[in-house]
């Protein structure tokens, strides 16, 4: 044990006696493996595209090649900690990151996620009016990442959506260097701090990865942790901490009272000075609260319910996902609960040891006071393990290189940890992607949507996963009603319904004809039915089911598009609710499929760069669609894995699967 004060706070790392080692002969072993390495991960990641979804993700779906580079990848680091090879170590750790999280950038059209395209529409939005839509939603009162995106765009002439398509993998070399500077501002030597990075790096299963608010905050609070250490002696870093604190509040609401308890319990501890910066701290919080209390009133910021606020959306809404999701949420359970038990075991090994532990174990476990305070939107306990993580990784690091350095039995068993650690991490990670995937067909043909039907209309997905509010055109919806595009089965109670009677189909009716305002816009697809099978809010055969009764009920539904595996049907109302809506929009802008340019501010236009095939032209009439096909009920071959979490921030967001891992 060893008590670093590096004109810090005390900085407390754990040693364990390594035995003396002789020379390697094999230092040429961990850069041979990686050469390998290399042969199978191209292979197996051009298998990605081609392969069908899995009930058990991406491992279950893509070749075997794939799964082995990154088995090889884990073996490669720990025989480079054993070895003592910094360079080597390095190299595994950005192959983690590689394997990981660069197929999400060149084996995909588009960016992934649903939700990706909640947070481009703002962008675009921005882009268009040079305004924000304050009050609309959330993320227009946290518009931090927005405002700097459409900014960026605007002078590099960068498409938002390629930032998007390239941010994930880009993050995560981002975020595995804070971490490292992280654990050298905390004391550890570069061997231990790189072995930080690489558990950060190959552990986060969450997947707050993505464009979006969060993952920017995660950033810069990454970088606030490594500044804490230097404010033991009253060092000028306090203002940039100050700085970087103003920038989190306005990008994310939940973050920054996360780094408001770490650092009020160093401060009331007397581990950081000085006292009074967390007076300007606090202000700016609050100021943002005050700034969007219209969004903020709608939430309990402090249940006090600790075990309500531990349940994921899953088991609120009773779905019965099919085995492998059940597997998978079982395998983040184990991973995470022996995660954060082996970190525990560690303090305490250093409070027997009478080493200062306090800071580390607040920055640490500093993010579980959450699970106290708020319940947001089913997604807490997914950010108390994203939050937990840096901290995690910065005190086990030391162990686990002491571990690996030690004998041939003792460095097995931590290989054999490592690797069940990162199985059961993959599997949360990747195990979501064909769910995610978002095709390029679906999202030209969602702005599409946006840009030609009437204003004001409901634009409904059946079910969850659909590129919703891509364009700056949602505004005009949202102001109309803000739940516009939530899907009919979860607003109207038809979780689990097959649509095979009568009944079931009345229901779903019902549900519709209460909109008496505005014609509805019903938008089915392919993905839709893999992604409600998988997680059980809907039966395999109920939206082929629904399809059919669709096409055969004309009075109610007439086609709008069919093609590439997604469906829109229109069910149109004109009410004088509706006609007088009208006369407050821009000419054309109703009465059906508008022009793109309808109500579009100067200088814009809501045209997409191509249309998918089958698709009407701009301000032409509905496409006449192909017959259906006979629903067919068979089980697919392979179902998609737990998707991430969204970044779940909005008044009137959709029902995010994220949070069923």
């Amino acid at each position: 044990m060893t008590t670093v004060a590096a004109n810090t706070v005390e900085i407390e790392t754990t040693q364990l006696q390594s035995p003396v080692l002789r020379p390697h002969s094999r230092t040429w072993l961990p850069w041979a493996l990686l050469g390998l390495w290399i042969v199978l991960f191209v292979y197996g990641e051009r298998s990605i595209p081609y392969a069908g979804p899995s009930e058990w993700g991406l491992i279950g779906a893509s070749s075997p090649a794939y799964a082995l580079s990154i088995l090889l990848v884990i073996v490669t680091f720990t025989i480079a900690v054993r070895q003592r090879n910094f360079r080597a170590s390095v190299a595994a750790t950005m192959a983690m990151v590689v394997v990981l999280q660069l197929p999400r950038a060149i084996a995909t059209d588009m960016p992934m996620y649903s939700w990706t395209y909640k947070h481009l529409g703002v962008v675009d939005y921005v882009q268009h009016m040079h305004a924000l839509a304050k009050g609309i939603d959330v993320y227009n009162g946290w518009p931090g990442l927005f405002g700097l995106t459409a900014w960026f765009s605007d002078v590099t002439g960068v498409s938002p959506m390629d930032i998007a398509h390239w941010w994930i993998p880009c993050f995560h070399l981002i975020f595995v260097s804070l971490i490292y500077v992280v654990a050298r501002a905390w004391g550890l030597d570069p061997l231990k701090a790189v072995t930080a990075a690489y558990v950060a790096a190959s552990l986060n299963w969450v997947q707050q990865d993505y464009f979006s608010p969060q993952a920017v905050a995660l950033l810069l609070a990454a970088g606030i942790l490594a500044l804490i250490p230097s404010l033991r002696n009253g060092d000028r870093a306090g203002w940039l901490v100050i700085v970087l604190f103003a920038a989190i509040t306005i990008s994310h609401p939940l973050t920054p009272y996360w780094l408001l308890v770490i650092i009020g319990g160093l401060v009331v501890t007397r581990r950081i000075r000085p006292w009074w910066i967390l007076i300007p701290l606090i202000a700016i919080a609050l100021a943002q609260v005050i700034y969007n209390s219209d969004q903020v009133s709608h939430y309990s910021f402090f249940s006090g319910d600790f075990l309500a606020n531990t349940q994921t959306n899953l088991s609120r809404w009773h779905f019965q996902p099919v085995l492998g999701q059940k597997l998978v949420s079982i395998g983040n359970k184990v991973q995470a609960i022996s995660f954060w038990s082996a970190t525990a075991i560690s303090l305490l090994y250093m409070w027997r040891n009478k080493q200062p532990m306090w800071a580390l174990a607040v920055v640490t476990f500093g993010g579980m006071f959450i699970l106290g305070g708020v319940d947001y939107g089913g997604e807490s306990i997914f950010r108390v393990y994203l939050y937990c993580l840096m901290g995690c990784s910065v005190v086990l690091a030391p162990m686990i290189v002491a571990l690996l350095q030690a004998s041939m039995k003792v460095y097995l068993g931590a290989l054999g940890v490592l690797i069940v650690w990162t199985s059961l991490a993959v599997m949360g990670n990747t195990g979501s992607w064909y769910a995610n995937v978002m095709p390029k067909s679906q999202v030209e043909t969602s702005r599409i949507v946006l840009s030609q039907a009437e204003l004001p209309a409901y634009l409904t997905i059946v079910a969850p996963t659909w590129p919703e509010r891509s364009t700056w055109r949602y505004v005009d919806y949202a102001r109309f009603n803000s739940g516009f595009d939530a899907p009919m089965i979860l607003t109207s109670s038809l979780v689990g319904r097959h649509f095979d009677t009568d009944a079931d189909y009345a229901t779903f009716i019902e549900a519709l004809e209460s909109r008496t305002t505005a014609s509805t816009y019903l938008v089915m697809t392919d993905q839709m039915q893999v992604y409600c099978w998988y997680f059980g809010i809907l039966p395999w055969d109920a939206l082929p089911n629904l399809k059919a009764r669709l096409y055969q009920d004309k009075q109610h539904w007439e086609p709008f598009y069919d093609g590439g595996g997604i469906s829109v049907f229109v069910h149109r109302v004109n009410t004088t609710a509706s006609k007088s809506s009208e006369a407050d929009e821009p000419a054309g802008s109703g009465g059906g499929p508008s022009s793109p340019t309808d109500s579009a501010p100067a200088g814009g236009s809501t045209e997409p760069e191509s249309n998918p095939p089958d698709s009407p032209a701009p301000g032409a009439g509905p496409v006449a669609p192909e017959p259906p096909a006979t629903p067919q009920a068979a089980a697919p071959t392979a179902a998609i894995g737990p998707p991430s979490a969204s970044d779940g921030i909005g008044a009137g967001a959709t029902f995010s699967t994220g949070s069923q891992r």
